[in-house]
């Protein structure tokens, strides 16, 4: 009932966010800028993993960072660090008698490309990468950088980031090569070189089981709504 209740506030706070956006937007043109944009998105979302996957069924939070190269007025590259928090469960494989129980932070970094049809505000998507969890940390005393936190997908250190005194470090980690699609729509904020819109998007990945902990493989979904906020 609780994951339900925060997600029905995420989808409401969302929907006040982007309702003044076509008056905001108003007498606005979809011209492209410049070649290079920078955007960062927030939202919710649920993991549909199929089972017997962990966090499957479990409402989330979802984020990512990304920037892009437009070479055409219609067509961008970029790359986009994402990832998912589920709002319940606990992060360690071992963490209660029940698996199901186990509801890791999934990342991910991707390559994509991106297609704006005929100078509209519409922004379809899709991308390749390597999707990534952490099934087993431990809490560490200590400053973190940011160089920890762009390190989650490669170096196994840097879990997530807790606190300023300390963050969790990483001890066992699962990697796969995943996708995602997305479509969305922007509002050029009149008189500024930003926009702001709403995305649609689902990843996929399927990654191997660990047998000497006894987690079977699995196959990883989750479908997002975010909120994104653009530079260009």
């Amino acid at each position: 009932m609780l994951s339900r209740k925060r997600s029905a506030f995420l989808l409401a706070a969302l929907g006040m966010l982007v309702a003044p956006l076509p008056v905001l937007a108003q007498g606005a043109s979809h011209e492209a800028l410049g070649p290079y944009w920078f955007g960062v998105g927030l939202g919710g979302g649920s993991v549909r993993s199929l089972s017997p996957a962990p966090a499957a069924e479990r409402n989330a939070l979802a984020a990512n960072v990304e920037m892009g190269y437009r070479f055409s007025p219609d067509w961008g590259i970029g790359l986009e660090l994402a990832a998912i928090v589920p709002f319940t469960g606990c992060a360690q494989w071992d963490c209660d008698s029940a698996p199901a129980s186990f509801a890791p932070n999934f990342s991910r970094l991707s390559g994509f490309a991106e297609y704006r049809p005929g100078h509209s505000g519409w922004r379809l998507r899709a991308g390749v990468g390597v999707s990534r969890f952490c099934y087993r940390s431990h809490w560490s005393d200590g400053a973190w950088s940011w160089l920890d936190t762009m390190g989650l997908l490669f170096d196994d250190y840097t879990d997530e980031v807790v606190g300023g005194s300390g963050a969790w470090r990483c001890d066992a980690a699962r990697r796969a090569a995943g996708g995602s699609v997305s479509v969305g729509y922007d509002w050029q904020l009149s008189g500024t070189p930003a926009t702001m819109g709403v995305r649609l998007a689902a990843e996929a990945a399927h990654f191997d089981g660990v047998a000497a902990v006894g987690m079977p493989a699995f196959r990883h979904r989750a479908v997002t709504m975010t909120l994104h906020l653009t530079l260009d």
